[in-house]
């Protein structure tokens, strides 16, 4: 056999193997989630850009954040410290805001940035989505937390969810089948990419045995998600949003929230694009108890401890996050976190009235958490 017949037979049978490779990838997470990921890659803050979505717009009567002189704060960071705007820079940075007393008292954009600049928050979303939950609840939409699940998607009542409520999903205590990591054949890469996201959702399930420790799982959010769909149609998530939330809190600029398809359901665990001021607007909405927009009943539920310590996991050991409650992080006695993937968070003192908004294209190797904490200890009350 000759050496050009030999390579021949090589490479038809790698094509083959990768064939069947793509063939099974297409079976466990759907074609049209394969051809995203392909065609496109991995998730990113400008993935509004590319997909499909619905967008929002600023508030027919915008609210712009006053501005006060403040100083550059300055931050520990490998044994040494540095001023934020070099560590923002530096480690892949889009924008900080910081507010205090319902002022700016320090802002930065990377070059390519700027106040008008909406950029995915990803996970952040979650804790607006959580939001969106208490608004439905306060408009009579949703019973209560107290609700199963299978009251608003009874298709899931043969997979175990009659069992499990909306404060389950609120609190990612469901036993969810659901997986968070980046295995391209799993359910999380499935979700991220999927043009069919109801089918996705109608195929989750619970275990037989429930969770013993908090574990994060999207899936939980997505349900919400669903939940909010149905209980809103034909209004879409997005136009609830925009009612309820972003026309009341004066948001000044246009932002996006991506769907599975066009005109279809929003992915409302990742995948809302907000300017840093626009997000600032939520943290100010804590600090005002709901500002007669949600009930403050609804906040103090949403940021009561969820898990009693033997519960909490030992991954969280030495970090600001002590907790979890409906969608959102607890950071001690007085302090909120929204967080997301490459660094978008949305901090809430809601001792020192401060908040801090950080959002990236890049987590820059650091925990940032910490460095937000650091922050809102600096400003000093007035």
């Amino acid at each position: 056999m000759s050496w050009g017949r030999r390579i021949a037979i090589i490479v038809l049978a790698l094509v083959a193997l990768l064939a069947v490779a793509i063939g099974a990838w297409a079976v466990a997470i759907g074609p049209d989630a394969v051809w995203r990921v392909v065609t496109h890659g991995t998730t990113t803050v400008w993935d509004h850009l590319d997909y499909p979505g619905r967008a929002t717009t600023a508030s027919p009567n915008p609210t712009p954040w006053p501005v006060a002189e403040g100083g550059e704060p300055v931050v520990t960071i490998e044994g040494g410290t540095q001023p934020v705007g070099e560590v923002l820079a530096e480690r892949g940075g889009l924008a900080l805001v910081v507010v205090h007393d319902g002022a700016i008292v320090y802002e930065w954009y990377a070059a390519d940035h700027g106040p008008t600049t909406a950029s995915m928050v990803f996970s952040v979303t979650k804790s607006i989505t959580s939001l969106l939950v208490g608004a439905a609840i306060d408009d009579g939409l949703v019973g209560s937390v107290e609700d199963p699940v299978t009251a608003y998607i009874p298709e899931l009542a043969d997979a175990g969810y009659d069992s499990v409520t909306i404060q389950d999903a609120l609190q990612m205590d469901t036993s969810s089948t659901y997986v968070e990591d980046d295995n391209p054949f799993g359910v999380h890469v499935e979700f991220n990419y999927t043009a069919d996201l109801e089918r996705d959702i109608l195929g989750l399930s619970i275990r037989d045995e429930p969770q013993t420790e908090f574990t994060y799982k999207s899936g939980d959010n997505a349900v919400l998600g669903l939940i909010l769909s149905r209980v809103l149609a034909p209004e879409s998530v997005t136009e609830y949003l925009q009612r309820r939330l972003l026309d009341p809190l004066g948001v000044e600029s246009p932002g996006t929230w991506s769907t599975d398809s066009t005109n279809g359901l929003e992915r409302t665990w990742c995948c809302l694009a907000l300017t840093a001021r626009d997000l600032a607007k939520f943290g100010g909405l804590v600090l005002g108890d709901g500002m007669g927009i949600l009930s403050p009943e609804w906040l103090t539920d949403s940021f009561t401890p969820a898990y009693p310590p033997e519960a909490w996991p030992a991954d969280y050991d030495g970090t600001a996050l002590t907790n979890y409650g409906y969608q959102w992080w607890i950071a001690g006695d007085e302090a909120v976190v929204a967080l997301g993937k490459d660094g978008q968070y949305l901090y809430v003192d809601r001792a020192r009235d401060v908040i801090v908004v950080r959002t990236g294209a890049s987590q820059g190797g650091i925990g940032w958490v910490d460095l937000l904490v650091e922050i809102a200890e600096q400003i000093p009350s007035r």
